[in-house]
């Protein structure tokens, strides 16, 4: 079985939402990002840290969380299970902004929030079991009438319980999240290049002490560490992916030499990653479906061993 994968359900354009099944061992973190879609993240029988615009949000399992539009992210399995049955772990709804503004067009004046709604609650998870009910029961004739009916009334729920107007802290957070928006966007696309604190100051016309401040606030790490977990999940990717010797893989992902792709390789994984390719061999196919907008910003971490 493989490591991880998701099964993706990508809806028509009279309800443009992709919705995933994580299925199997529940082992990797998903490193800092954003994209413009609503994303609500419902946990079955797992626990995670949820860090949400710099702040860390502990979610048991049973738990519903919520990422508004541009919400800088990223999430950290609590613990690592060891799965041999392909259990379905949890499942993540992403609804297009584009589909929101049409249907509400104050979007950007609104935040959702799930906090204090407990009744609202129960009904928004029994539809994510619906529809998890349907996608494993065989197909039906008209099945996807039920499944449209059903994000219907997911989407009636978000709008009419879970809407609150910005408040003006929120506003003004908001402009610095825009910003740091744009300088991870630039970190993603030219992690190959020898960035630098200061020259990505420079790319932006900002001070390097100001860059430093705000990407230690929202995303709660420093640009040097930010840059080399970008850099570390692409070689992870190549490592998993291709026959790339180590050398070429540190050069085609950012690394200055081999040296420092085993440093930051060890000190993520805890191992080489002549050691990690050993233990995990290539993969032929990739299951997750990718697209632009959901990047998957994956980094896998090792199972928890009973030592009974």
């Amino acid at each position: 079985m493989d490591l991880f994968y998701h099964e993706t359900f990508t809806q028509n354009e009279q309800m443009p939402m992709q919705l995933r099944l994580h299925r199997g061992q529940i082992n990797y973190m998903i490193l800092e990002h954003w994209h413009r879609s609503i994303e609500i993240d419902y946990l079955l029988d797992c626990e995670a840290d949820f860090y949400i615009n710099g702040k860390k949000k502990q979610v048991a399992a049973g738990s519903i969380t919520l990422i508004n539009s541009g919400d800088i992210h990223a999430l950290e399995p609590r613990e690592v299970p060891v799965d041999t049955e392909d259990k379905i772990h949890g499942i993540s709804l992403f609804i297009s902004y584009e589909f929101l503004k049409k249907i509400c067009p104050e979007i950007d004046q609104i935040t959702f929030e799930l906090e204090g709604q407990e009744e609202r609650l129960k009904e928004l998870k029994e539809v994510f079991n619906s529809l998890i009910r349907l996608e494993l029961a065989p197909p039906e004739e008209y099945g996807y009438l039920k499944k449209n009916a059903m994000l219907h009334s997911l989407m009636y729920l978000l709008l009419t319980y879970f809407k609150e107007p910005r408040n003006q802290s929120s506003v003004k957070s908001q402009k610095y999240i825009d910003r740091l928006r744009v300088v991870l966007d630039y970190v993603e696309e030219n992690y190959r290049e020898p960035l630098t604190l200061q020259g990505v100051a420079d790319h932006f016309s900002v001070s390097m002490e100001y860059l430093a401040r705000i990407l230690k606030k929202y995303t709660g790490n420093t640009f040097k560490t930010h840059l080399n977990q970008v850099r570390v999940s692409k070689a992870f990717r190549d490592l998993l992916e291709t026959d790339y010797s180590v050398l070429e893989i540190a050069m085609r992902n950012g690394f200055s030499d081999t040296r420092s792709l085993i440093n930051v390789f060890r000190d993520t994984y805890g191992m080489t990653p002549s050691q990690y390719r050993k233990k995990n061999p290539r993969r032929e196919t990739v299951k997750e479906t990718a697209s632009a907008e959901y990047p998957p910003h994956i980094r896998v971490v090792e199972p928890q061993k009973d030592n009974n």
